[in-house]
């Protein structure tokens, strides 16, 4: 087992006394296809027949898998018992809580966060029927273990995701010398995707429209493949970029440039000014925001900040998905529930991002961030400057 997974696996022991949960319980079934994703952050394997793994605040793990499924679980080392099973599974189950006796059981359901909720309706239900009759039917808990588990990130799954971003600012640095007026928004995606090609990078989200690019007010916005519009002297020129680490951790990630005129040595105030509110936002919520914030509370904030601009701020979590659930650094919705009320906590690691409309096209930055004790620390080297390319 490398540390990554031996580091998360600590981490549900060290969880489960925080929180005085007896069991964390994981179920799955084909998961090449069909798979909880919090599954993905202990687990390096897959299984075909139906599975259920026991983490206990003991710091043991067990799995209980189907006889063709033992050898592969097996020689993943991320388990201290694996037990095989017949046509027995359901009883091997129940029995195996029975053994446990957890004061509770804490399953991955959620009626908001798609990567909290990722035991099946159809798990659900063969659990529900297996504890029927039993005390353990009643001591069910929803969600809290992997929204802990997801969103506190080890040092490992950092590093992970720093590997990226310093590959995305050496892409930055290349762009700098390659466009130009008449380079169009594909001809920077073309090269992006080559990129990620000779890095063992895939994007953060659809290949077709990752990354984003837009030159100009007149650019297409929203989630389309940059087309044939070509850079033009005097624009805003905005790359929006996440690719993910061959072990599938995400990042997100925003620049931009001023393409300057001819006789112009430096962007005009109105564009600089613009960017200079957008950086502001971005390193005063950083540097405001502590654990134990609410992620509404850190949206006001960095709002508050942009309140005399044509602008929105946001963000949200980064992990092994791009948008990794657990809490939202947004205002109150019906739609999203609760998450809006989750506290920070330390090892949070989450974007803080800025799109601000200007005459000249959209200036955006993303910068991706760790919540330590005494605020936001950026994961790497944030941009403190609009960069500037040559009119021809």
């Amino acid at each position: 087992m490398d540390k990554l997974f031996q580091g998360k696996r600590e981490q549900v022991a060290q969880i489960l006394r925080e929180k005085q949960i007896g069991l964390w319980l994981v179920m799955g079934r084909e998961t090449v296809d069909v798979c909880d994703p919090a599954l993905r952050l202990v687990f390096p394997s897959n299984v075909m027949g139906v599975s259920a793994f026991f983490y206990t605040p003991d710091g043991v793990a067990r799995a209980l898998v189907r006889q063709k499924d033992v050898a592969g679980v097996q020689a993943t080392g991320c388990f201290d018992e694996v037990v095989g099973y017949g046509d027995d599974f359901d009883e091997l189950l129940a029995a195996t809580i029975e053994k446990i006796d957890p004061n509770v059981i804490d399953i991955d359901a959620d009626l908001y966060d798609a990567l909290t909720d990722g035991l099946t309706t159809g798990l659900y239900l063969r659990l529900m029927r297996d504890l029927e009759g039993t005390p353990y039917a009643q001591r069910l808990s929803y969600g809290q273990v992997i929204r802990a588990l997801r969103g506190r990130k080890i040092d490992a799954e950092v590093e992970l995701q720093v590997e990226v971003l310093k590959l995305l600012n050496q892409v930055c640095d290349e762009l700098s010398g390659i466009v130009r007026p008449g380079v169009s928004e594909e001809d920077v995606y073309d090269y992006c995707q080559d990129f990620m090609r000779k890095h063992d990078l895939t994007p953060s989200w659809e290949t077709t429209c990752c990354p984003l690019v837009h030159a100009g007010a007149r650019s297409v916005q929203g989630l389309v493949h940059p087309g044939t519009n070509q850079v033009r002297p005097g624009d805003v020129f905005h790359l929006s970029f996440g690719a993910k680490h061959a072990s599938g951790y995400a990042t997100d990630f925003q620049r931009s440039w001023y393409v300057l005129e001819e006789g112009e040595s430096e962007p005009p105030e109105e564009v600089q000014r613009a960017f200079q509110a957008v950086i502001d936002a971005i390193d005063g919520t950083r540097a405001a925001m502590r654990p134990g914030m609410e992620g509404r509370e850190v949206n006001r904030i960095f709002n508050k900040a942009l309140e005399d601009w044509p602008a929105s701020g946001g963000g949200h979590s980064v992990g092994r998905a791009l948008h990794d659930g657990c809490f939202q650094l947004a205002g109150d919705s019906p739609v999203i529930g609760e998450l809006p009320e989750i506290p920070l906590e330390v090892g949070n690691v989450f974007t803080l991002e800025v799109f601000c409309n200007t005459p000249r096209g959209v200036i955006g930055v993303e910068e991706m961030i760790r919540l330590e004790e005494d605020g936001g620390s950026y994961l790497y080297l944030p941009q403190r400057e609009l960069w500037t390319l040559p009119c021809a």
